[in-house]
């Protein structure tokens, strides 16, 4: 490549390599120097470096969120635009980052063209796109660029999804809706019972069950919700009359069936898989339903995302566990890489 500039110096700040992985491709052919940051404080530090004229921000991230990086650059006047990618596609959050001086906001997956356009806006094109260019082929690119796991590309699946979800769960509660990161595990049978007693077994909360299979890849939804939010749950529902047994059991099953559904839609459409179907929901009966797997002696392994969701200003807070079957991994492995990205 011949360079007819300096390199204009580049920070892609996201804790997915995956995430990091497209970025990277759909600038290879750009007049740059890259660094990678996993966390706000290490963008913070490329900053203060030099490293980051241009800083593409992810939102939801240890340490340092998106958010924080956002209002440590404006208190601190540090010296750089920035262009937020996330998954967070909350009309809140867009709003948030734009009021905290962000440049521009992408949704993952990134869609190159749109990024174009806003270079061009920002009157950065002469500067990042060279006019005489050698294109990198592939070979070039996979050098540098490692391919993620399976457990980092189902994580970033996830990530995407997830944002999605809380996108419409923030419609319905007209909140802004906390996400944490999704986590991502091959776990056997002894450990998901830990995993859920740990988390759902005291009087106080509420964990759902639903099955769920759509295009061969089959499992388990698991919702988990703090029973002291249902007041909260049922005036957005437009359920006025007092809470009753029966009517906590419809508003547990209502919200599990809308943060089940919105979830794997959102999920499996990334493996082009477009129809699933839900099973009928069910209240888990720790004792009843779960005593035998901490005995299970099959050790074969199911694969676990975890993530959680919680309405800012309420009690309002529901974990997700979605477990996928062990024959449904390696199409998952599969389908992971029909991204539609361009890698």
């Amino acid at each position: 490549m011949v360079h007819l500039k300096p390199l204009f110096k580049i920070t892609i700040c996201d804790d997915s390599r995956l995430a990091q992985r497209q970025i990277s491709w759909a600038i290879k052919d750009w007049n740059v120097d890259i660094s990678y940051a996993v966390n706000g404080e290490q963008a913070i530090n490329a900053i203060h470096d030099k490293k980051a004229e241009l800083l593409f921000l992810d939102l939801n991230m240890p340490v340092l969120d998106g958010f924080q990086v956002l209002q440590q650059i404006r208190d601190s006047n540090l010296k750089t635009k920035v262009i937020v990618v996330s998954g967070d596609i909350q009309k809140k959050s867009l709003q948030r980052v734009m009021e905290l001086g962000a440049c521009a906001f992408i949704s993952k997956p990134i869609i190159p063209q749109d990024l174009t356009d806003i270079i061009k806006d920002l009157g950065l094109f002469e500067q990042l796109v060279p006019a005489i260019n050698e294109p990198k082929t592939r070979a070039q690119f996979e050098k540098n660029n490692s391919c993620p796991t399976l457990l980092e590309r189902i994580q970033e699946t996830a990530n995407i999804a997830m944002g999605k979800t809380a996108d419409r769960l923030a419609e319905l509660f007209d909140s802004f809706i906390s996400l944490s990161i999704p986590k991502v595990n091959l776990i056997t049978k002894p450990e998901l019972y830990m995993m859920l007693k740990s988390s759902g077994s005291d009087d106080f909360t509420s964990t759902i069950s639903q099955g769920f299979v759509g295009g061969g890849i089959s499992g388990e939804s698991i919702i988990i919700t703090d029973k002291s939010g249902l007041p909260h749950i049922s005036q957005f529902l437009g359920c006025s009359s007092e809470i009753d047994c029966d009517l906590e059991q419809d508003i547990l099953f209502d919200v599990a069936g809308l943060l089940s559904s919105s979830f794997l839609k959102a999920f499996l459409q990334q493996l082009n898989i477009h129809h699933m179907n839900l099973g009928i929901p069910s209240i888990i009966d720790f004792e009843g339903q779960l005593t035998h797997l901490k005995h299970e002696q099959d050790l074969e392994k199911i694969m676990a995302v975890e993530m959680s969701y919680q309405v800012s200003n309420s009690e309002t807070h529901c974990d997700l566990l979605l477990l996928f079957t062990t024959e449904s991994i390696e199409l998952m492995d599969e389908r992971s890489e029909l991204f539609s990205w361009p890698i």
